[in-house]
């Protein structure tokens, strides 16, 4: 057999084999790559390599749980969702000027970001902009943060760029392009 023959049957044959493995697949209105039942989402870790790039975290403050406002904001999600929310802990609270995003734990609630807005000398829990629970298949960090700056537009860039959205409290198993938690076997 030819050289160019043998490369061509070598490239289809290589072609088949990944279009028989890797599919494109539709779910909430995105795409994702789906290898062998397993669904990775490309474009969400892709945001996030970017975002790695190109954040400046200059203008926002990491606060420790015994700073005043740290206290202050932290009572304020105990009082939430009662009474289930007494039991927040922290785990990390970013702030910039009049908006905070607190990360919290608690007993028997999965954990949460939790945007808040200072209004007057009062902290207040944004309602919509709290987010708790799985987000696969979607890479969490890029999910997450896309959902709060839906539900809260206002909240600076910056802030909402530095917060740290640890992949194993939200959804994929590894901080890389790892899959999410569901696969084609775990869908209805």
């Amino acid at each position: 057999m030819k050289r160019h023959v043998a490369a061509v049957v070598a490239l289809v044959a290589t072609l088949m084999v990944i279009d028989s493995h890797v599919d494109w697949v539709r779910q909430d209105g995105q795409s994702l790559v789906e290898v062998n039942g397993q669904r990775f989402d490309l474009r969400g870790w892709a945001a996030e390599q970017l975002l790695t790039l190109h954040r400046d975290c200059a203008p926002v403050h990491a606060l420790p749980p015994q700073h005043a406002t740290a206290q202050a904001v932290l009572a304020v999600i105990q009082q939430h969702s009662l009474p289930d929310s007494r039991s927040a802990r922290w785990l990390q609270l970013q702030q910039q000027g009049d908006w905070s995003v607190a990360e919290v734990a608690f007993d028997a609630l999965n954990p949460s970001l939790v945007v808040l807005h200072l209004q007057g000398d009062q902290w207040r829990v944004q309602d919509k902009a709290v987010w708790s629970g799985s987000t696969a298949p979607w890479h969490s960090a890029d999910f997450v943060r896309r959902y709060l700056r839906q539900q809260a537009p206002q909240l600076p860039q910056a802030l909402l760029n530095c917060v740290v959205i640890d992949p194993t409290r939200y959804g994929t198993v590894s901080g890389g392009l790892g899959p999410g938690a569901s696969t084609v076997g775990d869908r209805p």
